[in-house]
């Protein structure tokens, strides 16, 4: 009975997926974050946050 669960291989893939995608995740947050501070340099704007967005869209659009 323990020679087959050693032998048994089913968990295996489970795990090796599961590590594939929190580094394909882990890869994407660090991605993403450099791409955010490579666009917010190009447009001038070194402090550039959400917040900030919305406060300018608002003032845009409201005075439509």
């Amino acid at each position: 009975m323990i020679r087959e669960f050693l032998r048994d291989e089913e968990g295996q893939s489970v795990l090796e997926y599961s590590l594939l995608l929190s580094l394909i995740g882990a890869s994407m947050v660090v991605v993403l974050s450099l791409m955010g501070l490579s666009i917010s340099r190009i447009f001038g704007v070194s402090d550039f946050t959400v917040g900030r967005y919305a406060e300018w869209a608002y003032d845009k659009f409201r005075s439509r």
